[in-house]
Formats: structure tokens, sequence, C-alpha cells
């Protein structure tokens, strides 16, 4: 993956802490010599729409896209404009943030236009490494922000003309082949999340384990009979196994009425009990408790229907409606906040069940429930009527005995791919920055074509490759 680019013959210190020593031909400039700078205004909110009307507004960095802005608002009497290919800043918090400007627009008190006397994309990068100096000189009461006269007078290096085009150019091709690879990894990920949650659903609705069926006597076989479920989303189910209802085999809770809480009730660590909400559960399904949440314990004993016990389930009822999550380790006293249902005194084995509301099936009863509803959510009533496979308890173990493994096998592939993707992303913000404050030299670089990393595609201009020739 990498390759090693050679060094400038003579350095000098720059001069500057965050950027080190620089090429010994190279100049230390200031920003509002090789920009025009450009403090966006507020404008009449009663001229702010969202039809259209007038030019695109943007307020600050909330409008952010990857490189380009997606503007919301609209404004007929625009005070302030960013033309396109200027440089967007936000200089309120948080500070140093940045797009590029693919059209006109008006910008806010959030916002600074930079418009370059050089090479645009060499500048955004070099601004864009620049956000730990950003953070340094931001200032504010109550939230951080950035003066005009501290960002006009931002040091920066500054190489000829002509190193700046050599080095953009690197940078779009280099950072192009290294985002097609992240690209395909992310898409591998996708397709081995919904290749895991296919395995899990017909392993918990057809009792197909891998390329065989679990027959009655919990032996592997060719094929098994199946009959119509009566479920729509569930479908055709082996011959020998019923359909029941949550209710008639769990018990399910939530935090309603009077057992509803308030920020008062909210105490600090060692004051109180764990309470639970969405955001304890992450994308893998699991408790993260890097941000917890603690409540009275007099709210706590309260409830004690919602207590939280090994082998609970957790099922997220509001929000990122359906994520579900089992406790299967110790996370001491513990309740759950309105957000959450919690699913106790289960009859059939807790991790079956768990595999199960991780299905496709259960998926698509969740969005034929939201879909039917103005305000996206699951009621404990709805959730009560779940249908689900029921089978005896010996075929319940080994359907999760192999559901544990194999679903294992395919995390540890996400996990591996996900290590790699981080891994091309420091290379990519590494290899930015060396670029860019000289720490390689590619004054006799030629746009290769796809040398170590990926074939670089060059059928259509990209848009960093037309930033890429701007001056």
């Amino acid at each position: 993956m990498v390759r090693e680019y050679k060094r400038y013959d003579e350095y000098k210190d720059s001069g500057i802490e965050w950027l080190g020593e620089i090429p010994k031909d190279w100049d230390i400039t200031k920003l509002k010599y090789i920009t025009t700078v450009n403090m966006g205004q507020s404008v009449n909110s009663a001229t702010v729409n969202i039809i259209k009307k007038g030019v695109p507004f943007l307020q600050g960095n909330a409008e952010f896209g990857d490189l380009n802005p997606k503007e919301k608002h609209y404004t007929t009497e625009p005070k302030k404009i960013a033309n396109k290919n200027e440089i967007l800043i936000s200089v309120r918090a948080p500070v140093g943030d940045l797009n590029i400007a693919d059209k006109k627009y008006c910008i806010g008190r959030g916002l600074c236009a930079i418009k370059p006397k050089n090479n645009l994309l060499f500048l955004y990068e070099l601004l864009k490494i620049s956000k730990i100096y950003f953070d340094k000189i931001s200032t504010g009461s109550t939230y951080d922000s950035i003066s005009t006269k501290d960002l006009k007078n931002i040091k920066l290096p500054k190489p000829s003309k002509k190193e700046q085009q050599k080095i953009a150019s690197f940078l779009d091709q280099k950072t192009a082949e290294i985002d097609e690879i992240i690209n395909k990894k992310e898409k591998l990920i996708n397709y081995l999340e919904k290749y895991k949650k296919s395995v899990i659903t017909e392993a918990v609705t057809k009792g197909k384990l891998g390329d065989k069926y679990i027959n009655e006597d919990g032996e592997l076989v060719d094929e098994i009979e199946m009959k119509d479920s009566g479920v729509e989303w569930i479908g055709e189910i082996p011959e020998y196994w019923d359909i029941s209802k949550v209710k008639y085999i769990a018990d399910i809770h939530g935090r309603i009425g009077y057992r509803g809480y308030t920020k008062d009730d909210l105490v600090d660590k060692g004051n109180g009990a764990l309470t639970l909400g969405g955001k304890h559960i992450d994308d893998n399904n699991k408790i993260d408790l890097s941000d917890p949440t603690y409540i009275s314990w007099e709210k706590y004993y309260e409830s004690p229907e919602i207590m939280v016990k090994y082998n609970d389930l957790l099922v997220v009822q509001r929000g990122s409606i359906g994520k579900v999550a089992m406790i299967d380790k110790e996370i001491g006293e513990a309740t759950i906040n309105p957000s959450l249902i919690l699913i106790n005194n289960i009859e059939i084995e807790p991790k079956y069940f768990y595999y199960y509301l991780n299905s496709f099936s259960v998926s698509e009863f969740f969005k034929l429930i939201v879909s039917s509803t103005a305000v996206p959510m699951i009621s404990q009533e709805q959730f009560d009527n779940l249908h689900l496979p029921k089978m005896n308890l010996d075929i319940q173990q080994k359907i999760v005995s192999y559901l544990k493994q194999k679903t294992q096998q395919i995390d540890n592939l996400i996990q591996k791919t996900k290590k790699s993707i981080e891994k091309y992303k420091k290379y990519k913000k590494s290899l930015i920055f060396e670029a860019v404050t000289g720490k390689i030299d590619l004054r006799d670089y030629e746009l290769e074509g796809g040398e170590e990393l990926a074939e670089h595609n060059n059928s259509s201009e990209t848009e960093r490759e037309r930033l890429s020739a701007v001056d």
C-alpha cells in the first residue's frame, strides 16, 4: 500500500510549531497575502425560506457535505456572497471545518469565503491540516470562534505556483485511488452485514443451517417438509414448528406514565443506577457504556419490573427503531429510559429470540408498523403481538450454536475490513500532510496509471480533478 517518496535535498525551520521543517526554497506567508477573505454576515430572518426563493443561504457548517455544501435554506436579500470555487471555512464552533463552493451562495456569520490567488486544491488541503492551529487560536465565552484578524494572519507554507499544481495533481490522483479502495471495502462491509442477516433469517425462520436443514430430531438433512406460517413477512416454516406471539413467551415492559423521569432525577456516577437508552446500543447491537447516564436510587427502585438483568433483551422503540441488544454480561444495577422496551422472563432460549429480532423478517415487521404511524415508534402492544416461530428448546439451542459460530466468522471479517479502511484513511491523511508541507518532493511527479494502489478511472472528470487545475 505504501510507497516511499523522495525528500527534498535541504530543509529549513518554518518557525511554525505544527508545521516543522519545510523545503529550503519554500516561503512562509500569511493567508491574507495569498487569498481574498470575505467574512459572512447575518441576513434578515424574514427573507430566509425553504422554497428555493432567492440565493442558497449557508448559515454554518451544518450544511457542509463531503466536499460541497448541501443547502437547506435560501434568502431573497443576500448580503455576503461566496462564489464558485471559493473555500468555505467555519469561523464558529467547530472552527476550521471546510467545504468548497460549487456555485454562488450567501454566507451567514458562521462562515467565511476564501478566494485563493493560486491553486485552489493545494490551499484547501493545506487549510484542512491547519485545523489544529484553528483549534488553538479560536476563542469565545459561549462558543469558540476565530476573528477576521486571526484568520488573515494564519501563517502557511508557500511553494512555487508550479509546485502547488504538481502537489494538487498528485493528491487528486492518489486520494482518488485510496477513496476507490475504501469505497470497495465499505461495499464489502455492507454486503457482509446483509449476508449475516440473511444467514440469521434462514436459520430462525426456515431451520436452514448452511446448506442443510435441521429436522425434528435435531439432525441435519438435505430437505424438510415446510408449511405456510400464516404470517406474510415470515413465509414458510418447517412443518414441525409452530407460530406464537411475543406476549405468550415473554414479559414486555417500558418506562411509561408516572414512571417517566426528568433531568432532575439524573445523578452522578455512584449516586444511582445506570439508565439505558437507544444511544447505549451500538451498531453491532452491543451495550456501549462509553457515555453512561445515571438515575437516582429512588427512581430506580420505584420500578422493579424494568430493572435490567442478565439475559434480558432491549429493543429501541423510538429513534433507531428495532435495534436490539442482549444483556450478556454484568453491568450492575440498571434500568431503562422511555426509548427502550425491556423483554424479560423469556420462556424460550433468549439468544434464539435475540437472533430472531435481528432477522430480515422482523425488520420487515418494524417497517410495516412504522409506515402506518405518524410518529415513528413501536408500542408495547404492537411488540406484544409480534409473531415468531417456536420449536422445542433443543432445536433452538442448536440453531443458536450454529449462528454463534457463523456470525462470529462474518463479524471477524467485517472487523478486519474496518481496520483495513482505517489504515487507508490514516495513510491518506498522512500523504496529504506530507505533500502540502513539503515532507516529500513531488516536483518530478507525473500522473501515473494506478501505481501501487488501484487503477485510476479517467473516464470522467471528478470534482477534485477539476479543482486541482483551478488557479
